[in-house]
């Protein structure tokens, strides 16, 4: 039996179930969280006691570096960064504690630990994140273009990641989101 485009119908509950699994395969292709030792935090349980609530980061970079300032050569990047906040199903606004937008010269090797020297660090408050604060179909997010001043890339990529504070010198991370520049 063939049916016409016209004669199909999807369910809201198939329509938000394909909605969710295009959603999961594009974040967890390009972004998951773990400890500053590398390792996943534990159970959610652990992980809800927060005082800021968030377990997971997710950014999502522009892939060149912008030229902000009229002046030959990239000075700048595009991110959106939502974060997942308790139980919430899709990301949520971040009402508490801060977020750090790390910028590193060059590719990250993934068995770097300690990180290497960042080029330059942005930190928000929750409180300053609300300005950045955008709805899209996903949740709650912050779309944040962030000028880095005087740093030359000496590479032709730079990496930038998304870090949380939770306490006793550790951090939460996003996968690093690489972006292209000429040098």
């Amino acid at each position: 039996m063939v049916l016409h485009r016209s004669q199909l119908r999807i369910s809201p509950g198939a329509r938000t179930l394909g909605f969710s699994l295009m959603l999961a395969a594009s974040l967890g292709s390009g972004c998951s969280t773990g400890s500053s030792g590398g390792s996943a935090t534990g159970s959610t349980q652990k992980r809800s006691h927060r005082s800021s609530g968030i377990v997971e980061l997710h950014l999502l970079t522009m892939p060149v570096a912008l030229n902000l300032d009229g002046v030959p050569g990239p000075d700048g990047v595009a991110v959106k960064l939502f974060a997942n906040v308790g139980n919430a199903t899709k990301p949520a606004a971040i009402r508490s504690g801060e977020i750090e937008i790390v910028l590193f010269d060059g590719l990250l090797d993934g068995n770097s630990n300690p990180l290497p020297k960042p080029a330059h660090i942005w930190t928000f408050t929750a409180k300053e994140l609300k300005e950045f604060e955008t709805q899209a179909m996903v949740g709650t997010g912050y779309q944040l273009t962030l000028r880095w001043g005087s740093f030359k890339p000496k590479s032709d990529r730079v990496s930038v990641i998304a870090r949380h504070p939770i306490g006793e010198g550790r951090y939460l991370y996003s996968t690093p989101g690489v972006i292209a520049c000429a040098p």
